[in-house]
């Protein structure tokens, strides 16, 4: 969009309203200074005007009380990050979407949400005749709360860095069809940065009347439908409706969208899926892993149910058990009996020692809709084809294995635990990855009981590969680092903390740097003094 405050606006508006025909004879009869002081006053006007409305819509925004954090600090990029304790990525989203919707609200412009294709983000959709207001009031919000605005459709990302609250920013704003507005945040230490990969779009609406009933038509594909009546009712719908990363929590405030778009997702997942933590090793690393996998399932699955610890050790004093975390007693092996867990949902992700989440994951991305869990493949070697693992599950389904399952968070049932312990097959011993001089191959529990659902079709193997590290590894401060700065593994898996080589080459002690940067956050699985704990420390 031209800067309105521009002589080149001017010249825009000066074409609009004055006809060629009339603008040709003016270029022949009417000196050209005169032509161009005519100009230079319409800009002057235009730039008055243009001051004056973004001023309302700016003292609308404060008398909404929009935009609050505790300091604001400048990102690695040189943009501007806003500071949240307790930070989240389920709160960015909230906080983001809260922002635009209440910034809407305060300009009367009507909205509805829309389940967009990627559900990494939350869409809006405005009619298209409001587009002018929605420019003052976002542009408003975004010098209240500085955050940058980009266009979608068509895609143009050279203001990424320009902060929104100037006009440059919203210099292709005439043609977009779709906006991303979007905030970087950060916690107090400044090691978690979330916003980059999220924010929220608004789609700009036509209205259609080729047919006899109204419509509005959307300016790119969703996941329901392009087309919706103009008369659709609006419904309150929860967040996780529309994006599979979001808390189910019931107590969450809903959006509001249309009618029309309350369908259930192709991927959505409407049963309970909790967590199962083993703890087996009663020392400072050992609680540090603990930590760490609950802190991994607070920020980046925030639709896990109940966490159930199963605790082969003596379990730390700083979990906070209640409703959401149950704590039980159990001796080494008790993964062979998981199905017998008191008051364990069906579906579970099941996190060993050193398992850990390294980005937002959704309930689809381990199970189907069916039901059927999506366990993760790993690698294939001739070592895995002659395990104990592999004869096991010959034994018991009479089928030969074809691949490995990865290390990490893995998802199971328990009602294929139960079938495959009516199969009387014996159990396998379960080694100790951390006490292991290399990273171990397919864990023998995933192997045989994923093969065992793979053959009974309620599994499908799929999905990514884990990155596993073991903590003697040589330079394993540079792979840390690098898994820090990306932050783009979705699955982590840390073994051979329990080995002398990891704690004379200072392996354990980079592992335990690590976690803490990158787990900064305490989850609400641990009690309030535990912010004091070693995972809370930043080096």
């Amino acid at each position: 969009m031209p800067d309105p405050t521009s002589l080149n606006s001017a010249v825009h508006v000066y074409q609009r309203l004055v006809p060629q025909p009339v603008r040709s004879a003016a270029a022949t009869t009417v000196p050209a200074g005169v032509r161009r002081k005519v100009k230079r006053q319409l800009a002057r006007t235009l730039s008055r005007r243009e001051a004056r409305l973004h001023s309302r819509a700016l003292r609308r925004v404060r008398r909404a009380r929009l935009g609050t954090s505790e300091r604001r600090v400048t990102a690695p990029d040189g943009r501007v990050a806003h500071v949240h304790t307790g930070l989240t990525v389920d709160l960015a989203r909230r906080l983001d979407h809260d922002l635009v919707t209440h910034a809407l609200d305060a300009a009367e412009i009507p909205w509805f949400a829309v389940p967009a294709l990627d559900d990494r983000r939350i869409c809006l959709a405005v009619d298209v005749k409001h587009k002018g207001p929605v420019r003052r009031v976002m542009r408003a919000l975004l010098e209240e709360h500085t955050g940058y605005v980009v266009t979608v459709s068509p895609a143009l990302s050279d203001t990424r860095e320009t902060p929104g609250s100037h006009v440059k920013a919203w210099k292709h704003f005439a043609k977009a069809r779709v906006i991303r507005l979007t905030w970087l945040r950060t916690d107090p230490t400044e090691n978690l940065w979330v916003g980059e990969d999220q924010g929220i779009e608004i789609e700009f609406w036509r209205t259609n009347t080729d047919l006899p009933t109204e419509r509005l038509i959307g300016p790119r594909p969703n996941r329901v439908q392009r087309a919706v009546p103009s008369d659709a009712p609006g419904i309150e719908i929860g967040m996780d409706r529309l994006s599979g990363y979001c808390d189910i929590d019931g107590d969450q405030e809903p959006t509001i969208t249309l009618e029309s778009f309350d369908v259930v997702r192709l991927e959505e997942i409407t049963f309970p899926v909790d967590a199962v933590l083993i703890f087996q090793h009663a020392t400072p690393w050992g609680e540090l892993l603990l930590r760490a996998a609950l802190r991994s399932l607070h920020q980046y699955a925030p639709w896990v149910d109940v966490v159930h610890v199963v605790a082969e050790a003596e379990p730390p004093a700083w979990l906070n058990a209640g409703d959401r975390l149950g704590v039980v007693r159990a001796r080494p092996g008790a993964e062979w009996h998981l199905h017998q867990l008191p008051d364990v949902a069906d579906h579970f992700l099941l996190l060993r020692p050193g398992a850990l989440l390294g980005r937002p994951v959704r309930p689809f991305d381990y199970f189907t809709p069916a039901g059927a869990t999506r366990p993760r493949r790993g690698p294939w070697t001739a070592e895995e084809s002659f395990a104990p693992w592999t004869r096991a599950a010959y034994s018991a389904t009479g089928r030969v294995t074809a691949h490995g399952y990865a290390h990490g968070p893995q998802p199971h049932r328990a009602e294929t635990l139960a079938q495959f312990a009516g199969t009387g097959t014996a159990t396998l011993p379960l080694p100790d990855a951390q006490r292991l001089p290399t990273v171990p191959g397919t864990h023998p529990l995933d192997g045989v009981v994923h093969h065992f659902g793979y053959v009974s079709g309620v599994a499908d193997p799929s999905g990514e590969a884990s990155v596993a590290l073991h903590a003697a590894l040589p330079g394993i401060g540079n792979h840390l680092e690098r898994l820090l700065v990306r932050r783009d593994s979705q699955q982590m898996q840390f073994t051979g903390l329990d080995t002398e080589e990891a704690r004379v080459g200072g392996g354990v002690r980079a592992v335990e740097r690590f976690l803490a940067r990158y787990y900064p956050v305490p989850s609400v699985f641990e009690r309030d003094d535990a912010d004091s704990g070693e995972a809370g420390r930043t080096s």
